[in-house]
């Protein structure tokens, strides 16, 4: 059953968001300059609340992917999001937020109730982000439709261009069918006016079996009409998956790349592509260069002979969950970012969100952040440790 939102203003409001009608586009429009405005001043309390929410709706997903943790430890519980929870989040968080994900670990299509929540978004002037596997989107005209009418973005996971090596990694999906699915949206969407189109985004995960048919896949992705490409690592967090990662075939990854950004230039086809890895040809060894953000396209230096002291001052590609983004967990967990091992800062079930927000966890962190010294899980996340070498020294990588 779909939520309506809490009309009541909160008395802590900024004196920018006071005159705006709760909720409506211009008060989310004046709360993301605030959180803009809190992120460039490294505020530690902020005016802004968060613009992009991630809800756990359910951690549940339709395929076993060999390199997915889901499928590595078929212990791991299976999570639902408590409905007390989502409706705390629709009335503290809905009127300020402009995006909205139902699922970081699970496919977000099998969320529960998915026709209530897409109500409550089309109610609260929010959009839909998901990422996808594009197993379940074309299923029902209905909610097709309805889905198409709240979606911002979304982005298709898809590891390969031919369906020997897809159905290899995505087990439990059909590539002819997941092309077919994809095909169909993109005609959809197209059919839309251009001002309430979504975007329609590709991730590919690299990988040794993989990275040769990139280059088909920017090719494939021009085929379907899609927006951008992201192509991320493999990171290889347990022994099975050693021999994919393309730390062990290094010059061979980089043959893969150049294609890629080579047929990319040619046709045009936004993509954001690591870097490739520094080859050291007088110990004939390869020595790394970390893979940059999923989200920026922007370069990063060579790795050291030794491990290379973390610079003072902003990393290379700048933190922007602290001031402007949130995960919340089944049952009312704050979680800052996506980095695995942060802690949680606080449970919403137990005080108002805008505590937690500026509660005394939060305010470390965000001191911390742009130091030599960054808080707690910080000192993990690949937007504060440039080198790929580096991270795995300091235990992001270990089994």
């Amino acid at each position: 059953m779909s939520q309506q939102p809490s009309s009541e203003r909160p008395d802590w409001l900024p004196e920018e968001l006071r005159d705006l009608p709760f909720g409506s586009p211009e008060f989310k429009d004046a709360n993301a300059r605030l959180a803009q405005g809190d992120s460039e001043a490294l505020a530690t309390q902020t005016r802004g609340m968060p613009t992009w929410i991630n809800l756990t709706g359910t951690t549940i997903c339709n395929l076993k992917c060999f390199m997915c943790n889901q499928f590595l430890d078929p212990d791991i519980p299976k999570w639902i999001m408590n409905d007390a929870v989502y409706d705390k989040v629709v009335r503290e968080l809905y009127p300020f937020a402009k995006t909205v994900q139902f699922s970081a670990f699970g496919e977000p299509l099998m969320t529960p109730g998915m026709e209530g929540k897409l109500d409550d978004l089309e109610r609260t002037h929010t959009k839909l982000e998901m990422v996808s596997n594009a197993t379940l989107m074309m299923k029902e005209s209905r909610f097709r439709e309805k889905l198409l009418k709240t979606l911002g973005l979304v982005t298709f996971s898809i590891d390969g261009a031919t369906r020997e090596t897809y159905n290899s990694v995505r087990t439990g999906a059909e590539f002819n069918e997941v092309i077919d699915n994809i095909t169909r949206f993109a005609e959809a969407r197209m059919e839309m006016p251009v001002d309430q189109r979504p975007g329609m985004n590709f991730n590919f995960i690299m990988m040794k079996r993989t990275v040769p048919e990139a280059p088909r896949f920017v090719e494939l992705v021009k085929e379907l009409g899609g927006d951008h490409i992201v192509f991320n690592h493999l990171v290889a967090f347990h022994p099975s998956l050693k021999g994919e990662s393309l730390m062990e075939h290094r010059a061979f990854a980089n043959e893969h790349m150049d294609a890629t950004r080579q047929v990319a230039a040619e046709l045009g086809v936004s993509v954001a592509i690591p870097d490739n890895f520094h080859l050291d040809r007088d110990e004939g060894l390869d020595r790394g260069v970390s893979p940059e953000s999923p989200e920026s396209a922007g370069g990063t230096a060579p790795a050291s002979e030794s491990k290379a002291p973390r610079a003072q001052g902003k990393p290379p590609v700048k933190c922007w969950f602290l001031w402007d983004r949130v995960y919340i967990g089944t049952e009312g967990e704050v979680v800052p970012c996506c980095v695995a091992g942060m802690p949680f800062f606080g449970n919403m079930m137990e005080q108002s969100f805008r505590e937690i927000w500026n509660g005394k966890t939060y305010q470390t962190y965000r001191e911390h952040v742009f130091t030599e010294k960054p808080h707690g899980g910080c000192r993990n996340c690949y937007l504060i440790y440039p080198n790929l070498e580096q991270i795995e020294e300091e235990g992001y990588l270990k089994y």
